[in-house]
């Protein structure tokens, strides 16, 4: 697995690249308020995509048997969903419009729903590619899409496309990771349309839609409530800053989730217990997460100037918010696997539908308020979303919570060991300048070097895989060298 691991985390790696590239690009050349037109729009979009998914490629992933009738039907349901739920939006974009009083919301949301015509193909070619652990035709077929997108985000922005040029890059990207799908997969399986299995796949489908769109609508409400109370600049601000405290999320927590899903799933099939991978995944979360995110609370101001530019100031008071109450969030990113493998989907559901409507009322409330009182409101609703997912999971796979707890406290210790010498650093070099690219270089590498001491001393297990890693690439290293 650790293999798979690795070319999804490249995958991701390089996705990111090029979405921080683009970020910063579009960011200086678009408005905060466009850049919020486009998020509401996108936000909206995502609802809808979880009905039009329908639990597909999460049920192709975890079946028992692959059959062609079952594939073809899941293609089958897929098609209908992404032909209706688009006409439904289409005929909704005007009263969202009005709601949100902005005409291009429409436009964006039209632009954005060409998407859906690709869906049907892609999705269920790659849930099956990840079924069969292809994960290196996954990765090459995701860096293509990003890329896609990237390219032609930014063209369309510097030709002036304004808001349009995000929505026609997720177009785009869409579009590309389809064609990829088709030629990575070699004989394809029959697309005849079919509901022959459809008994076995609609019970799964509806909870996982339902799953999904609970999912959604917690990261989507602040974005969602913010433009409509607030304003698209607002939203922008807010969604930007969110943005940045997901880097890490998105550099490694990304890639575990596509991989881990399918091995907790072969290990449920095989009766073999999930406990022991879940702590481990946690303890491995949390060593990589942690860190970064303290580490982007400290550099906030640096940050955002070179990755979002001048008009985007609001955005240094609210990083570091959003960042250190990301830290209590680790439980939702291995419960969704878990609960998947064990066939216990509907727990997911309970969990969404208990926290959904606290962290709506919360945000609400905050919003009344300001912008910096969204930001604070996060630590209420994100322990609640973290209680809420570990009883859960608990619920499904019985772990020790004084396992649980040890691993909280070896990750707590890696984060305060990465911020000392960082914080130390930007002390020993504060002016009354704002902190320059130099300083926060020389803090993240006070911060890794503080990070590599508290893996040795806490005697993490990601220590082994760095001793195995370090020798081997000093190895590779030494003979490419010697070749020279």
């Amino acid at each position: 697995m650790s293999r798979s691991l690795v070319l999804t985390a490249a995958e991701k790696a390089s996705g990111l690249i090029l979405s921080i590239t683009t970020m910063a690009i579009v960011s200086r050349i678009l408005t905060p308020a466009q850049i919020g037109v486009f998020l509401v729009a996108s936000g909206i979009i995502v609802l809808i995509e979880a009905f039009r998914d329908f639990g597909v490629a999460t049920y192709l992933i975890q079946a028992r048997q692959m059959t062609p009738p079952l594939f073809r039907t899941a293609v089958t349901i897929m098609g209908l969903m992404s032909a209706g739920l688009a006409a439904a939006i289409w005929a909704l974009s005007a009263p969202l419009a009005r709601f949100y009083g902005s005409d291009e919301l429409a436009q964006v949301i039209h632009v954005a729903l060409l998407a859906f015509l690709a869906a049907p193909i892609g999705n269920p070619l790659l849930a099956l590619l990840r079924r069969r652990m292809a994960f290196g035709r996954v990765a090459l077929i995701g860096m293509a899409a990003a890329a896609t997108n990237a390219v032609v985000s930014v063209g369309l922005a510097l030709a002036g496309q304004g808001m349009f040029s995000l929505a026609w890059g997720s177009v785009s990207a869409a579009a590309v990771a389809a064609l990829g799908a088709v030629l990575a997969s070699g004989p394809l399986p029959s697309f005849r349309p079919s509901l022959a299995e459809w008994r076995v796949m609609m019970p799964f489908g509806a909870w996982s839609s339902i799953i999904t769109l609970l999912g959604m609508l917690v990261e989507s409400l602040p974005r969602l409530i913010l433009g409509r109370m607030l304003g698209f600049e607002m939203a922008g601000m807010f969604a930007r800053s969110v943005a940045l405290s997901q880097l890490p999320e998105r550099l490694f927590l990304g890639a575990v989730q596509p991989v881990v899903l399918p091995a907790l799933a072969d290990r449920w099939r095989r009766g073999q217990p999930v406990a022991g991978p879940y702590l481990l995944g946690t303890a491995w979360i949390i060593a990589l997460q942690w860190p970064m995110l303290v580490i982007i609370a400290l550099l906030a101001e640096p940050l955002v100037h070179l990755l979002l530019g001048e008009q985007w100031q609001p955005v240094i008071a609210l990083l570091p918010v959003v960042a250190l109450s990301s830290l209590f969030l680790f439980p939702q990113y291995l419960a969704f696997p878990v609960l998947v493998a064990a066939g216990r989907v509907r727990l997911m559901a309970l969990a969404s539908a208990v926290t959904l409507p606290l962290t709506g009322l919360v945000l609400v409330s905050a919003a009344q308020f300001g912008i910096e009182q969204v930001a604070f409101s996060l630590f209420i609703t994100a322990p609640i979303q973290a209680v809420v997912m570990l009883a859960v999971t608990h619920r499904c796979i019985a772990f020790e919570w004084r396992q649980l707890g040890q691993v909280v406290l070896h990750g707590a210790l890696l984060a305060g060991m990465t911020a000392a010498p960082a914080a130390a650093v930007l002390h020993w070099t504060a002016g009354t300048q704002p902190v320059g690219v130099g300083p926060a270089a020389l803090a993240c590498i006070a911060g890794l070097a503080g990070w590599l001491v508290g893996v040795t001393a806490t005697g993490h297990p990601i220590r082994a895989r760095l001793a195995r890693l370090v020798p081997r690439q000093w190895q590779r290293w030494r003979q490419a060298s010697s070749l020279r």
